[in-house]
């Protein structure tokens, strides 16, 4: 392996092991890494789908009330601004009580009333945590948008790898920032969907399901920003 490579190889891995300051797991950074070089960008956007696909199946299964999450292409355009955090949050909200109407009128001689307060509960909860979702994407976006400027504002014999890797150390501090509240806010929702739960003697083991499926994305989002640095 040519040295510069093994260079640029080791300045990921640092990256990658800043970042993970704001995850529970190191797997979650073992995953981003190999991600990073065994992925593009199209089959990582693939792969987020799908893994929201498989988490919306498993989790409608037993609770009908909660609705999809965020495409990755509606995501990429939040992150864009060409979908205001605003809108995305009531579209989603919209979609919601729409959903909870048609349960309501399809199922009112099925569900006993326990059953149904468990479903709205772990629905809200759900829809808070998607909201949570947008609001920093939309963060995160601006924050993007604002390095690139800065980055396309540099004279052209400055705009290289090297000058788009002094940037990122550059903002390193507020992508942290808002990833470290983004993990806090998650963990009170976590937390609060299962101590009420626990109250209404529902199942609590959605929440670890939830927060797996957190950690997946948050590992296969940080390749897609990795990658970004190769480019």
């Amino acid at each position: 392996m040519k040295r510069g490579k093994r260079i640029f190889l080791v300045i990921l891995l640092v990256f990658a092991v800043i970042v993970g300051a704001l995850c529970a797991w190191q797997w979650n950074n073992v995953t981003a890494i190999f991600k990073t070089f065994s992925t593009t960008q199209e089959q990582l956007t693939e792969e987020i789908n799908q893994n929201k696909q498989v988490l919306e199946a498993e989790l409608r299964e037993k609770h009908p009330t909660i609705i999809s999450d965020f495409s990755a292409e509606d995501e990429e355009k939040i992150i864009k601004g060409e979908l205001s955090v605003e809108q995305a949050i009531e579209n989603l909200n919209k979609k919601y009580q729409e959903t909870k109407k048609d349960i309501k009128l399809s199922n009112a001689s099925e569900s006993s009333a326990k059953n149904k307060e468990i479903d709205d509960f772990i629905g809200d909860k759900v829809i808070e945590l998607y909201s949570l979702k947008a609001y920093y994407l939309g963060s995160l976006g601006q924050m993007e948008a604002k390095v690139k400027a800065e980055y396309l504002a540099l004279p052209k014999e400055k705009r290289t790898l090297l000058g788009k890797q002094e940037l990122v150390s550059k903002h390193m501090g507020t992508a942290l920032g808002l990833m470290n509240q983004c993990d806090a806010k998650v963990s009170e929702l976590l937390a609060e969907l299962e101590s009420g739960l626990k109250k209404l003697g529902g199942d609590t083991s959605i929440t670890k399901t939830i927060k797996d499926a957190y950690e997946n994305e948050k590992a296969l989002k940080k390749a897609q920003y990795l990658k970004l640095l190769n480019e």
